[in-house]
């Protein structure tokens, strides 16, 4: 994740900025990459959406632990600048990762997570206003059933 894991201190969460648009948006870019690796299409769940919402907003006001709950995946992408990130770029960002990434040796990163083939379903989120010195995006994506499961790289993350 680029961004606020580990930051101290605490602020009010950032307003939810997730609407029908995002979420194809989230939907149409993850499945895309998928497609390439040839594994199945993700589901929008709308619980996980719910979910997902819950983790950005815990995000944008460093109150989250960084931990997620079991059976739950996720990635997530903060961005700062002058307007609201869009789904693509944050799939852009953990897709760019397969790049480094070594079929090989299988580290967990984004891009595995967005790839991984034993995921069925996706939430999607985002929040987004002004922080203490611009504006800001968290967009987070949560699968179930989770990816980066040590020992089944292999057949999970297959190669474009």
């Amino acid at each position: 994740m680029t961004g606020p894991t580990g930051m101290a201190g605490t602020r009010p969460a950032l307003p939810d900025a997730t609407n029908a648009a995002f979420l194809l948006e989230a939907l149409r870019e993850a499945n895309a990459r998928r497609d390439r690796h040839g594994v199945p299409p993700l589901a929008m769940d709308p619980l996980l959406v719910e979910y997902a919402k819950t983790r950005a907003a815990e995000l944008s006001s460093r109150t989250g632990s960084g931990a997620v709950r079991a059976g739950t995946g996720e990635i997530a992408y903060r961005s700062e600048g002058d307007d609201m990130s869009q789904a693509a770029e944050a799939v852009a960002s953990w897709y760019a990762q397969s790049a480094a990434y070594d079929h090989d040796d299988p580290r967990p990163c984004g891009f595995s997570q967005l790839i991984w083939k034993a995921s069925k379903a996706m939430g999607a989120a985002r929040v987004a206003g002004q922080g203490p010195s611009q504006h800001e995006t968290y967009i987070v994506f949560v699968f179930e059933p989770p990816g980066n499961v040590e020992g089944t790289f292999q057949e999970n993350v297959p190669r474009a």
